[in-house]
């Protein structure tokens, strides 16, 4: 009783405060689209939650349950031992609290070449909720909804100078994807992926010069400790885009805008020669491998074929199509064999949908060049990595999820929503009950 009462105190706590505060809401949107957004979240985190305790019983290796457990561990500690909690929520441990690391399965990584070890962030950061929460897991949900709500929130609103005025509900939809949905509202690393990816972008495009750097630096600090790969894949994009001239000559951007990210990329294939401990091909490489063998190991039944790569630019740049088909196309209809791939394959051809309907109705706007090819060079660059390293398909829908977003938006800000909305009247009732416009 006192675990449902808890959880309903705190669920109408968060409505509250996001139907109160705009800086909480999407721009251009009535204020209850972003409590609805965040309730439908809420209900997809309970929907992981039953499916993962339910129907995939084992608690031990389930994302969705092992950094909560982990977290109870350090909880634990902090009204006997509050030295051990402090050290273990501030460092990896050391003699005094070798008895709870020996507790924890997920403290330590079996493959780990990343400078932060990002299990550790998601398992502090749960156990800094047990502060509020009392250790109802629900409460945690909810916590993971808001946070990547936030993330979306700052996402979108960075983007709306972009976006046309009023914007449609082909602007949200990147937003409602099944995927998107699913993955990000979860007891996992995703929410604050999510969150990261929408503070540095929307410090991108930010035209006040603190806001720019207060937000690209924590930003910069969420994506460095819980996906540092994904953060070398938008810094990328990002440096071309800071570092272009503001102009509208659409051969002279596309121009400057290649020979740039290939520059980029070239030193990022090549830092090693400079600080030998950081070789981003063989740490690739090596990633892939270990992936393909613990697929092996545990027999995945999603398991597909790519394409191996070596520590050497010409294999990763060969190998890249695949990577990149696999990423966006994959799972197929007739690869959909239980229900959630059958919805992630479905999924595809909702994605195939959108970027039709935006090319459709495509409005060529210069402006706007500089800012597509960020988001299409950093999503690509992150959907190569992760193609070339998840052969399992249901790992792979998963991933894919939290730069979705950023992919599909490269798309919806050359589109003429306006005119969109004015060919499909329903289209403009919904916008006129979205928006009131």
């Amino acid at each position: 009783m006192f675990t449902l009462l808890l959880t309903a105190l705190y669920f109408l706590l968060f409505n509250y405060l996001i139907y109160r505060f705009p800086l909480l809401q999407l721009r251009g949107f009535k204020a209850w689209v972003s409590c609805a957004l965040f309730n439908i979240k809420f209900a997809a985190g309970l929907l992981i939650w039953a499916i993962y305790t339910f129907y995939y019983t084992d608690k031990a290796t389930s994302d969705v349950h092992k950094f909560y457990t982990d977290a109870e561990v350090i909880y634990s500690a902090l009204p006997h031992n509050p030295s051990a909690y402090a050290t273990l929520m501030t460092s990896a441990g050391n003699d005094a609290t070798a008895p709870y690391t020996a507790q924890m399965k997920n403290w330590e990584r079996n493959f780990d070449e990343a400078p932060i070890n990002e299990n550790r962030t998601v398992i502090r950061l749960n156990a800094l909720l047990m502060l509020f929460s009392f250790n109802t897991y629900f409460i945690h949900i909810l916590a993971m909804c808001f946070i990547s709500l936030l993330g979306w929130v700052l996402l979108f609103n960075g983007m709306y100078q972009y976006i046309n005025r009023p914007p449609t509900v082909l602007a949200l939809l990147p937003l409602l994807l099944p995927s998107i949905l699913f993955w990000a509202s979860g007891v996992l690393k995703e929410p604050i992926l999510v969150l990261g990816l929408g503070l540095f972008v929307y410090g991108l495009l930010s035209p006040r010069l603190w806001l720019r750097v207060a937000c690209c630096v924590l930003g910069i600090a969420l994506l460095l400790a819980i996906k540092f790969y994904v953060l070398v894949c938008v810094l990328h994009a990002a440096f071309a885009f800071v570092l272009l001239p503001k102009t509208t000559d659409t051969v002279k951007v596309s121009a400057k805008y290649l020979v740039l990210y290939v520059a980029l990329a070239f030193a990022a294939f090549n830092v090693q020669h400079i600080v030998p401990r950081i070789n981003a091909m063989q740490m690739l490489a090596n990633k892939q491998h270990h992936s393909v063998k613990e697929a092996i190991y545990f027999n995945a039944a999603s398991r597909i074929d790519i394409p191996q790569v070596d520590a050497n630019a010409f294999s990763i740049i060969k190998a890249a199509p695949i990577a990149i088909w696999n990423t966006l196309m994959r799972p197929y209809i007739w690869e959909g064999r239980n229900p959630m791939m059958l919805a992630s394959a479905l999924e595809n051809l909702m994605l195939i949908g959108i970027i039709l309907l935006s090319l459709l109705y495509f409005k060529w706007q210069p402006a706007h060049l500089n800012l597509m090819l960020c988001l299409l060079l950093a999503s690509l660059s992150y959907f190569v990595v992760i193609g070339l390293c998840t052969p399992v398909l249901g790992n792979l829908v998963r991933y894919k999820a939290p730069l979705l977003p950023l992919f599909l938006y490269a798309f919806i800000i050359m589109a003429d929503e306006e005119r969109l909305a004015n060919t499909w009247q329903v289209l403009r009732r919904i916008n006129t009950f979205c928006c009131g416009k």
